[in-house]
């Protein structure tokens, strides 16, 4: 039990102890990055300080009537004034002081300017003082005006001053630290976040614009350096494909955070420009980010990984079919329908992910996030002996496509067929294999557009949905919509054809990898959009017949010429209730005349089509709705009256019978 309490202790306790590491090494990191700043020292003239010594024990301000005769010895004045100019020259070591922000880090760049502030305030200190004063002051009753009233001004102090008093407010409480000690992917995103938040105050400064995105270069130095020692524990390579995704995900998330923060700094910056109005001051905005070369290796890292999870998975599921997937039948399918995906496994395609697995050794074997020359050279020579040794199994894959592409009867055939190995579609030899099938492929496709033609050539009234329609109480306009629409949903199969993501692979193109998974729904607003594969000849043919396929289920049109006809028929209810109608007897001989109501059917259907237009989500005129409306008050007494009336004459008919 005491051991199970120790090592929970240990657990509490190895956050605190990694704490205190890190603020150790950033400890040593300050000491080592810390510009040398020179402490200099003003020697005092000998005399100079004798005298002042004895006026400060008598307790009294020492003058320049102390020192006597002296003050008109041109030795001692020569002296005092060769004493001066060493002076100045000591302070301009300090004031000219500068350092090329576009080397080292950003840490250096921030500790110069506070170390430099801190140096030339004890500087200003000593020319306060009273050694100094007094000297300059014996040097003025010499009239050696020369030494006394360019001191300030050659030594540079009050200018230098004020340039790192106008810069600090920018380098104080400068959070560099949170990067440098982050030991967590989302700290290094939070500091990133803070250290450009805490950038903004340039606005309040005059800190040069140019050193400002020097500054930021060296910040993105720093950025890859703390993600290189966060991610060098991770052994990217080697950890299971989810938890690599994961820490890819988490890497992304620090390089879209410094993409947003720094287009923000960049516009703060452009505008605090042309505030400025210089006329002549021509910025180069573009920045040498160390990290990009980070960035652009994890990327590569990350399109390989993928890419060999997905050739792992396509062996599973090509090469070791199971008996569950020869068997199964697709709903929809006709029973009888052979299955062409169960093949003989010879000894090759059992050691296939062996094989793979192997290849990956090569590179799991070098440190793939070295990205210097040497790194990148080691890096490009582990991907090629991956690719060739995943060549032939590349090709036992693409032996395994060519066979079930060849026994495929239609085109929907060989979708179902590409589906399967859609992951590997941007590899050379599947690429290929497909390629040879293109002809067929795109031959099979017209067939099918033709027959969807050629059902569309039976129009709606004469369809047996039309039919059906009607005894469901479906009026013609909404019927033959619905109708389209059900064409649409019901017949994927031979809709998707002129779906992009399945045609885009019949071209060459740079378009994306072949996308599976065709719902039971298209939708047309996808219809034949991509990179160009339209430009090809036989790719504009089936544009073509996809366009003048889409025109004929545009149900738009048909909902616009019928509210077109409507609104130029008069159709109303107004006028006698009750109207008499002659009707040609039976026998030929005269007229009969028949009581009618004076409602005309099509009110009736007017407003049922406005009904369910509105359902299907058109939107009907208000005119026509208030038709609609006025038909809908009336109906119930209408059908009420009209079925009297129709009682009423087979009671006559009946009548005249008997009698």
């Amino acid at each position: 039990m005491s051991l199970l309490y120790a090592y929970r202790d240990g657990d509490k306790m190895a956050p605190t102890v990694e704490k205190t590491i890190a603020e150790l090494e950033m400890g040593l990191l300050h000491l080592q990055q810390n510009i040398d700043i020179p402490e200099i020292s003003l020697p005092v003239h000998p005399l100079v300080a004798s005298v002042i010594k004895r006026c400060t024990d008598e307790g009294r301000k020492p003058k320049v009537a102390d020192f006597g005769d002296k003050v008109d010895d041109s030795t001692f004045l020569n002296q005092l004034q060769n004493g001066v100019n060493r002076w100045i020259k000591e302070i301009q070591k300090v004031t000219k002081l500068d350092r090329d922000p576009s080397s080292g880090t950003a840490l250096q760049e921030i500790s110069f300017w506070l170390n430099l502030e801190r140096a030339l305030h004890r500087i200003q200190e000593k020319r306060e003082s009273m050694e100094v004063a007094l000297t300059l002051d014996i040097l003025k009753h010499g009239k050696r005006f020369h030494a006394t009233v360019s001191f300030d001004t050659d030594t540079g102090l009050k200018q230098a001053l004020a340039t790192v008093n106008d810069y600090n407010p920018l380098m104080k409480d400068f959070p560099i630290n949170d990067l440098l000690a982050a030991t967590e992917l989302e700290r290094i995103r939070a500091a990133v976040q803070l250290i450009f938040s805490h950038l903004r105050k340039i606005r309040t400064t005059k800190y040069p614009i140019q050193r400002c995105l020097r500054l930021v270069e060296a910040i993105s130095r720093d950025l890859s350096v703390q993600l290189l020692k966060v991610l060098g524990t991770r052994r990217l390579m080697h950890i299971p494909f989810d938890e690599f995704e994961k820490v890819m995900t988490q890497c992304y998330d620090v390089f879209s955070t410094w993409e947003d923060e720094y287009e923000k700094l960049q516009a703060l910056l452009r505008d605090i420009i042309k505030k400025k109005r210089d006329e002549h001051m021509k910025m180069v905005w573009r920045i040498s980010a160390q990290h990009k070369k980070l960035q652009s290796r994890m990327e590569h890292m990350r399109k390989f990984r993928i890419q060999h999870e997905q050739l792992r998975t396509v062996i599973v599921r090509v090469l070791r079919p199971t008996t569950r997937q020869v068997n199964a039948v697709t709903e929809g399918e006709e029973l009888e329908q052979p299955k062409q995906d169960a093949f003989a496994l010879d000894a090759a395609d059992a050691n296939a992910i062996e094989e793979v697995n192997l290849a990956y050794e090569n590179v799991k074997e070098v440190d793939c996030l070295d990205i210097s020359k040497e790194g990148q050279d080691a890096w490009d020579a582990a991907v090629q002996r991956y690719e060739e040794r995943i060549d032939r199994v590349e090709a036992r894959i693409t032996a395994h496509l060519r066979d079930q592409l060849g026994t495929a009867k239609n085109a929907n055939e060989m979708f179902r067929i590409f589906s399967r190995f859609n992951a590997l579609f941007v590899r050379p030899h599947i690429r290929g294999a497909i390629r040879e099938y293109q002809t067929h492929l795109i031959q099979r496709v017209k067939d099918d557009i033709e027959a969807l033609h050629e059902k569309f050539k039976v129009q709606y009234p004469q369809s047996n949905s039309a039919r059906i329609s009607k005894v469901r109480d479906l009026p013609p306009v909404s019927g033959s919509i619905i109708w389209a629409r059900e064409v649409i949903e019901k017949k994927p199969e031979q809709f998707k054809i002129a779906c992009m993501s399945d045609i885009r692979q019949l071209f060459p193109s740079d378009a994306d990898p072949f996308y599976a998974g065709y719902g039971n729904k298209i939708n047309l607003d996808y219809i034949f959009k991509g990179k160009g594969w339209e430009n090809h000849i036989e790719g504009q043919k089936l544009k073509a017949d996809g366009d003048s396929f889409r025109l004929k289920l545009n149900t738009q049109e048909i909902f616009d010429e019928w509210a077109r006809n409507v609104q130029q028929r008069n159709l109303g209810v107004s006028g006698r209730i009750f109207t008499i109608e002659a009707v040609r007897s039976r026998t030929g001989r005269g007229n009969n005349l028949k009581l009618r109501v004076n409602f005309l059917p099509e009110i009736i259907t007017l407003a049922k089509e406005v009904r369910n237009l509105k359902c299907l989500g058109f939107r009907v005129p208000l005119a026509i709705v208030n038709k609609a409306h006025q038909a809908n008050q009336l109906y119930p007494f209408a059908i009420s009256l009209i079925e009297s009336v129709r009682t009423y004459e087979m009671t006559l008919e009946k009548v005249s019978v008997i009698y």
